[in-house]
């Protein structure tokens, strides 16, 4: 109860449905909290007798906030926690980690009981599972991180573990973690659980429109839409999807059904969660493209959807980036750092505020002598002859200067 309490207190603090800003993510995400302490409450022993060990409720707890933040960010409802699932997934867990390496459906050793398999077989079967070098406290979480990326090549035609993860009919999961003897850690979410199926959904984006934090987005990894399909016929929909950003001069082009584009993109009507998606990764190879970064403001369309009833539709949604942290002005740069004009002459200054990805861009201009030339928003008139300094002030007080000339 506690856990499914703290994650509707979460939920609750915004309508999931909306559009989010950048101080509502920031706020739930801080309702997050950090991880701390062992998850574990028992260490699964992995080597025969086999134990299955169990989690802590404040690791468990945390692993179902962070996936209901994630759902939340996508506009999906919130899953309770299960305990039967959370069973069944540390069973997993722990056999995974007496194999030491991942497969839904792994085998049972010689050794182990027919009983604790099939448990471990259910959690394996129907879950995400993972595999990684490392151990903290946070591990569990990063695990659902991990799922709701879906990186790698192997993934990238169906991105099946973030479409399970964001399953809009998905009622309740649990969680599972254990170690090998290799000190490899292991981590399983139930996924196959269809308890919310009277859901109300049209489609299912990643990145999701809005607010959407840089930090869970990165330039290898896809795009995607999964679509209802009590709407959408994706079988039949000859869809194109244009992806823009206009402040960095970005466009590129995709016809999924099709796989040709400005980079990979496919449709994938596997029955991973929901629906059908749509998938497309821009290509930035030569562009001069960095990553995805705050301030950034991408417009998704998808044209050419075939909705049930055999009409066109179209679906356009913007995502702006975020920093799920406030992130500071530490300089500010003029266009020109000197300049002549003749009286009635006009300059057009610009202002560059470093870094780009800084919560606030806003600038002010100030002349030392209006008398020899003015300035608003960076636009220079020369009035009379003189030597004046045009100056630029970002929010943080950082300053840059102009030495103007008036002849």
């Amino acid at each position: 109860m506690r856990r499914l309490l703290i994650a509707l207190m979460l939920i609750m603090l915004l309508p999931a449905a909306s559009a989010h800003t950048r101080e509502e993510v920031r706020d739930a995400y801080r309702a997050l909290g950090i991880a701390q302490g062992s998850p574990y409450r028992e260490t699964p022993a992995v080597t025969a007798p086999y134990d299955a060990g169990s989690l802590t409720d404040a690791a468990l707890e945390d692993a179902l906030n962070y996936l209901n933040f994630v759902r939340w960010l996508a506009g999906v409802e919130p899953v309770e926690g299960s305990i039967i699932y959370d069973y069944q997934c540390q069973h997993g867990a722990a056999l995974l980690a007496a194999l030491d390496y991942v497969d839904h459906n792994a085998p049972r050793p010689d050794d182990m009981d027919v009983n604790f398999f099939d448990s471990a077989h259910l959690g394996t079967s129907s879950g995400c599972i993972a595999r990684f070098n490392w151990m903290r406290d946070s591990i569990i979480r990063e695990g659902v991180a991990y799922f709701v990326r879906d990186d790698g090549d192997q993934n990238l035609p169906n991105l099946g573990h973030r479409r399970w993860a964001l399953d809009p009919i998905m009622g309740a999961t649990g969680f599972g973690l254990a170690n090998a003897e290799s000190g490899m850690s292991y981590v399983v979410m139930y996924a196959h659980d269809l308890g919310n199926p009277d859901a109300k959904w049209d489609a299912v984006r990643w990145p999701s429109a809005g607010a959407f934090p840089a930090e869970l987005m990165h330039d290898h990894l896809a795009w995607s839409v999964v679509l209802d399909p009590g709407t959408y016929d994706l079988a039949a929909s000859p869809v194109e999807v244009t992806l823009t950003e206009a402040s960095l001069g970005l466009s590129f082009a995709f016809r999924p059904a099709e796989g040709v584009g400005d980079g990979f993109c496919c449709v994938n009507l596997e029955p991973y969660g929901a629906g059908g998606c749509v998938i497309f990764r821009p290509d930035f190879t030569g562009l001069g493209f960095t990553d995805y970064e705050q301030n950034q403001r991408w417009h998704v369309r998808l044209d050419h959807l075939v909705t049930r009833a055999g009409e066109d539709a179209a679906l356009e949604y913007d995502v702006d980036m975020i920093s799920l942290r406030a992130q500071d002005a530490v300089n500010v740069e003029i266009s020109q750092l000197e300049a002549a004009l003749r009286p009635g002459d006009t300059l057009a200054l610009t202002a560059k505020v470093v870094p780009a990805y800084a919560d606030d861009l806003t600038v002010t201009w100030a002349s030392s002598d209006p008398a020899v030339a003015s300035v608003e928003d960076g636009s220079v008139t020369a009035r009379a002859p003189g030597t004046c300094e045009i100056t630029c002030t970002d929010c943080a007080g950082h300053t840059d200067t102009c030495i103007l000339t008036v002849e």
